[in-house]
């Protein structure tokens, strides 16, 4: 079973399910991307997940992020 996500962690993979780069999803989180880009690869090291796409799907397989907004909603 994989390890629980830490919140900031699920954040950044929650937007990765939007699609959003790692500056828009520095921007949203206030962070830099290089610290974006560290939590998800932590995500990926925790899911053993090969990259940030197949993180996402995983988290979301396993219920470790909130849930996904509608088709055609937008988040703030």
């Amino acid at each position: 079973m994989a390890r629980r996500l830490s919140p900031r962690q699920a954040a950044c993979l929650e937007l990765v399910c939007e699609g959003r780069t790692s500056a828009q999803i520095a921007n949203a989180l206030g962070l830099s991307a290089r610290t974006v880009d560290q939590y998800v690869a932590q995500s990926c090291a925790k899911l053993k997940a090969r990259n940030r796409a197949h993180a996402a799907a995983k988290a979301l397989r396993l219920n470790l992020l909130g849930e996904p907004p509608l088709a055609g909603q937008a988040r703030d």
